[in-house]
């Protein structure tokens, strides 16, 4: 039993060094995962926020204008053109100057006098289907608020006391109060920073020992292929563990995050989630030949799709069912669920236990499909 900790502590030891002495993977795993947490934290935005508005007013009446004031008094929206006609409502909104221009009819204050349906036409930029949607239901909630302050004032003015809304909702936001899409975001931000450089990083630990021709020294050595792998692992899995554990408890501070959970189970699931990637890296490592070659792959089959499948960006269950299944390749789709649970719910493991085992049940995999191709030299 003591031969085979040897020959694992030997290769950990090289690996080690090699670690040490080259800054650029230290840069790497330093800098480059805080720098994707700030990239999607300050750029990755799903909400509307003085939104620039065309509104081409055909009325010109005390109406018309107390309507586009309760649009222009919100946070949402922010109207900045007046065109003079409908054709330059249109031209507003194909050059890209705005990406709603709101239509509101000559007879507009007439109707609203008479008690008759006012009809307002919307015209919006759907070649963003996201922000159109915000839009439309924006400007609906706006619009039906406005609409019951008409008509309360209309039956003031006859007398008559009604209650125009029988049936209130009283929402409450459970584990993000504020309903803020930067806790969405970052909380997902955390797979994003791990898959993003792990897998490159490690990925080039085999194909450097390809380039240089000191693979075949382990070819004919009496050390196993899982040996092997473990001894090449172990530094960076500890070494990436601790960094990223640390740069998720600087995430959660930094950003204002609730820590609900347990500080061990995270740091758990970032264990078997940085075991996982290096993991991957090295299985790409066995299928290349040159460095460059992995870095692609390690950017084609992890970064890319882990922006799409990792449930950080948008959630995953609103995808179609394949798309889903196919998900489950990347272990930040269950890496995300557990991280999620335990900064923002303080949820039970019942909660997640899916999520975790599909983790663990995915390190074994790997880690086993990576010894298989060194064993039977596939590299």
């Amino acid at each position: 039993m003591t031969l085979p900790i040897k020959r694992i502590a030997t290769v950990m030891k090289a690996e080690f060094r090699h670690i040490i002495r080259d800054p650029i993977s230290l840069i790497l795993a330093l800098f480059i995962p805080m720098f994707l947490l700030f990239l999607s934290g300050y750029s990755l935005c799903f909400e509307l926020k003085e939104m620039p508005v065309a509104v081409f007013d055909m009325d010109q009446s005390r109406e018309s204008r107390n309507y586009i004031k309760a649009i222009d008094n919100t946070s949402f929206f922010n109207i900045e053109h007046y065109p003079t006609s409908y054709e330059k409502a249109k031209h507003i909104l194909t050059r890209g100057e705005t990406r709603c221009a709101i239509i509101i009819p000559a007879d507009f204050s007439r109707k609203i006098k008479k008690d008759h349906p006012a009809h307002i036409q919307i015209l919006v930029d759907g070649s963003e289907f996201t922000s159109a949607q915000h839009i439309i239901n924006y400007l609906s909630a706006i619009n039906a608020i406005h609409s019951k302050e008409i008509v309360a004032s209309f039956l003031e003015k006859q007398g008559i006391a009604a209650d125009l809304e029988p049936i209130v909702l009283t929402p409450r936001f459970w584990y993000n109060q504020s309903l803020r899409g930067l806790t969405f975001i970052v909380s997902g931000a955390f797979s994003l920073s791990i898959m993003g450089i792990v897998p490159m990083l490690s990925a080039l630990a085999i194909v450097r020992e390809k380039e240089s021709g000191s693979i075949q020294q382990i070819f004919v050595s009496p050390i196993h292929s899982y040996e092997y792998i473990i001894g090449k692992m172990t530094p960076y899995v500890i070494f990436l563990t601790l960094d990223f554990f640390i740069l998720i408890v600087f995430g959660l501070w930094w950003f204002e995050l609730p820590l609900r959970g347990s500080p061990f189970i995270l740091a758990i699931a970032t264990f078997l989630m940085t075991f996982a990637t290096v993991a991957m890296g090295f299985f790409i490592s066995t299928m290349t030949k040159s460095q460059l070659t992995a870095l692609l792959m390690g950017l084609i089959f992890t970064f890319m799709p882990s922006f799409i499948f990792a449930d950080a960006i948008a959630p995953i269950e609103n995808s179609p069912k394949g798309w889903q299944f196919y998900s489950c390749l990347f272990p930040a789709r269950f890496y995300t669920g557990i991280c999620r649970a335990q900064s923002l719910k303080d949820s039970g493991v019942l909660s997640y236990w899916e999520d975790a085992l599909a983790l663990v049940a995915y390190c074994i995999a790997i880690f086993a499909l990576s010894a298989w191709r060194v064993k039977n030299k596939q590299i």
